[in-house]
């Protein structure tokens, strides 16, 4: 463990741009300044204000990549993509990488690898999006929360924010407060507390977030027991009936996460959201092609709930469960467009869900 003059001596540049994952930037900068290190934020223009798409955070920079050089810092911070554009961003980076500086990457953060031209024959994770991307850089994908190749140390996204800066923390032996594992897993530790001691999401949000997926999985999953009742196909009406059981398994992942690590019981609004959708559904037409179109719109919705869901909690293992209900859904997606296209070819129309988004 290194002495706090030790720590007080580290200097790290965090690079931004407008339009950041507001956790991405606000753990580890916040994780950095409460360990004694100076954190410097790096962006573009001096007379910029960078604001986060989420609302939560904004900064100014302290410098910008023109004038700084790889040698002022001991690592580098790289929560953003988009500041691949800035040529002088991606040679700043180049220079840390050919001078072995520390580098903690998030997100699209790794675009910005990419575009130095570095990352042949480094072992990395990353959103799933950018893989082919990765490996066409000539990395190896590895998946998982946090991949570390020596002094590169990656990550996906918000959920394991919390993971890649305690890796990126103890690479650059600066002192943690707090009591950390020695390896990156995560599913035992409570890596959402770190989170949020370091800024990210509370407790409660994680908790509205649940509830929030909890409501929608619950109605979807009555609206979709409503339309099989009513299938006369089929091959539709199987469907249907297996993404009723996937929800309910879904039901069942969230509630258990809700309960074991927040001690909390489902909302009102969660109980109350079956019955609406049964009595929502006599209200609507039983016609094979309008419940195709309802059934696709409601997954539609569901899988960019998921998906906003996903980049919004610093909580790997609730973000995990989001993850896999996104995956599911967009499997039977995919199935439902190929038998609507199947049953109703030219005549098809646009797919027409029952509820709006619940998240933005």
């Amino acid at each position: 463990m290194a002495s706090t003059n030790q720590a007080s001596s580290k200097r790290v540049g965090i690079l931004i741009e407008n339009q950041f994952e507001d956790f991405l930037f606000q753990v580890p900068y916040q994780a950095l300044n409460q360990a004694g290190a100076k954190a410097t934020i790096i962006g573009s223009r001096m007379n910029e204000e960078y604001h986060g798409k989420r609302g939560k955070v904004s900064c100014k920079p302290d410098d910008t990549a023109t004038e700084v050089r790889a040698s002022d810092f001991d690592g580098f911070v790289i929560p953003v993509g988009n500041i691949r554009a800035n040529p002088f961003a991606v040679s700043l980076i180049k220079e840390a990488i050919a001078e072995e500086k520390a580098i903690a990457v998030i997100g699209y953060g790794i675009q910005v690898l990419i575009e130095t031209d570095a990352l042949q024959g480094k072992k990395v994770t990353g959103l799933q999006s950018l893989r082919k991307d990765i490996e066409n850089a000539g990395a190896s994908y590895i998946g998982g929360p946090v991949v570390v190749d020596g002094n590169l140390m990656t990550a996906r996204s918000s959920g394991d924010v919390a993971i890649l800066t305690n890796s990126f923390l103890k690479y650059l032996k600066l002192e943690i407060k707090e009591e950390t594992p020695g390896d990156n897993s995560h599913s035992t530790f409570d890596w959402w507390k770190l989170g949020e001691t370091w800024g990210g999401s509370s407790g409660r949000d994680i908790v509205n977030a649940l509830n929030t997926a909890i409501v929608g999985e619950r109605y979807t999953l009555e609206a979709f027991k409503q339309y099989s009742y009513r299938a006369r196909d089929k091959e539709l009406r199987q469907i249907l009936q297996e993404i009723s059981t996937t929800k309910q398994n879904h039901v069942q992942s969230l509630e258990t996460r809700l309960y074991d690590a927040f001690n909390e019981q489902v909302t009102w609004q969660a109980v109350g959201s079956e019955t609406y959708a049964a009595l929502h559904s006599w209200l609507q037409s039983s016609d094979e092609m309008s419940i195709m179109r309802r059934a696709l719109g409601d997954i539609q919705t569901g899988v960019i709930d998921t998906y906003h869901l996903c980049h919004q909690l610093t909580d790997p293992i609730t973000v995990a469960i989001f993850a896999e209900i996104k995956h599911d859904l967009s499997q039977y997606e995919q199935k439902l467009a190929e038998l609507y296209r199947s049953h109703f070819g030219e005549k098809i129309k646009p797919p027409m869900p029952t509820t709006i988004a619940a998240v933005s």
